[in-house]
């Protein structure tokens, strides 16, 4: 393909950008921003950093041989990848094929991604109320059964759900949104607390945050690591660190302000299979509108993630624990999600998070962040038994984290490996 070395480095910068700011994960994006450098006539070269994505592009001897640009080209990206939307990952690919094919002309092309990278995510309306039904989902899934639970736990969720729409508009800080949610969750969760509104206050608080949490970056964080991008890697887990104490912090500030603490836990009874099921759906539907997931596709993790839900649900109720439910239907989900995200051009850490996300040790994080504050109130006066709550609570969480990683991460490189050619 002869084409102008400016339209050539435009368009594989273009596409790395799009593909690198909205959740691609790092090894794909290169694999694919290497299959487009080969199909215009040049050996790409991809260096990725937190901030920035760096583009070398050289001509190879079929470009010289037809009258190409001999010299190398080299472009610096400003991007960042704090940011999730599937329906621009799918589009940019099914754009990329299209060149590679010979479909779509390099120059249109360019102006397409233009388009592409300018595409709002989904509507105010949906985004809110999806928030909303995600978080009484999980709620469900906790065990909260009472109407008035999972209604109150709805519209705390529409309400933070709303704070950070606004919030994307004005302000420019990535964890204002977060912080701003939880704190809405805090201060509406001490309110409901003081007045004796409800008795599953904890519901209240707590689900609300869990939807904030930023999974798909845990998890692409995960492979950058196990694939040996190290610093990528870890500054993906920074980032999602970062998140989650902002999340915390938020949760325990606007309970703090409000006069009260981390609502306990009263005893629930155990959800049916059937609903438990339902509402995993519920919740994967949610978080496919976070990450921009069109109707259209939506069924996708659905699915997956109804399946995984029913999973852990079986292994749990044969007698193991939380760890070991969470690491078999994460595997299962390793192993079906890799597939489809490569047959549907989805990005791989967006799936599988939607998939997996009640499986999130989220309520032990809040637990702990909520006691570690109790013990700095109470000083040396704070008893052993809050010592070992959040010992017991900071082992649980990272073992289902580890689960959680190791489950959905090794089947899909091994399916990588074994399955998809590298270019």
């Amino acid at each position: 393909m002869n084409v102008r070395p400016s339209i050539a480095l435009e368009l594989i910068s273009s596409s790395a950008s799009v593909l690198f700011a909205n959740g691609h994960t790092t090894h794909r994006m290169i694999q694919d921003i290497r299959s487009l450098g080969s199909a215009l006539g040049y050996k790409v070269n991809t260096h990725t950093a937190w901030s920035q994505v760096t583009i070398r592009a050289e001509p190879i001897e079929s470009v010289a041989a037809t009258g190409g640009a001999l010299q190398s080209m080299v472009e610096i990206v400003e991007v960042m990848p704090a940011g999730v939307d599937m329906n621009k990952v799918s589009r940019t690919l099914k754009l990329i094929d299209q060149v590679r094919e010979g479909v779509l002309a390099p120059e249109t092309a360019v102006q397409e991604l233009k388009t592409i990278a300018a595409m709002t995510s989904v509507s105010n309306s949906r985004f809110i109320i999806m928030a909303g039904l995600g978080a009484a989902a999980l709620a469900i899934i906790f065990g909260a059964t009472d109407a008035l639970t999972l209604l109150l736990t709805l519209l705390v969720a529409c309400l933070g759900a709303g704070l950070r729409r606004l919030l994307a508009k004005h302000a420019r800080n990535v964890f204002s949104q977060p912080l701003a949610a939880a704190f809405v969750a805090g201060g509406m969760g001490a309110i409901i607390q003081k007045y004796q509104l409800c008795s599953s206050v904890q519901y209240i608080e707590i689900c609300p945050c869990m939807i904030l949490v930023p999974g798909a970056h845990i998890i692409s964080g995960s492979i950058d690591v196990a694939r040996g991008r190290i610093e990528l890697g870890v500054a993906r887990l920074g980032y999602s660190g970062l998140t989650i104490l902002m999340i915390c912090l938020g949760l325990i500030a606007g309970l703090t302000i409000g006069g009260e603490s981390l609502a306990p836990m009263v005893s629930v009874n155990k959800v049916p299979l059937g609903v438990d099921v339902i509402a995993a759906g519920v919740a994967v539907a949610a978080f496919g509108t976070f990450f921009a997931l069109p109707w259209t596709a939506i069924w996708i993790p659905v699915l997956i993630g109804m399946s995984a839900h029913a999973i852990r649900w079986g292994v749990m109720d044969a007698g193991n624990g939380v760890v070991m439910g969470a690491a078999i239907a994460c595997c299962f989900t390793g192993l079906v999600a890799t597939p489809l995200a490569h047959k549907f051009k989805l990005p791989f850490a967006a799936l599988a998070f939607a998939s997996v996300v009640s499986m999130m040790p989220g309520v032990f994080l809040f637990k702990i962040s909520s006691a570690l504050y109790t013990i700095y109130e109470q000083g040396e006066k704070s008893g052993a038994l809050l010592l070992a709550s959040v010992a017991a609570n900071l082992m649980t969480s990272t073992l289902i984290c580890l689960a959680i990683a190791f489950g959905l991460i090794v089947p899909k490189l091994t399916i990588d490996r074994y399955f998809y050619k590298e270019l």
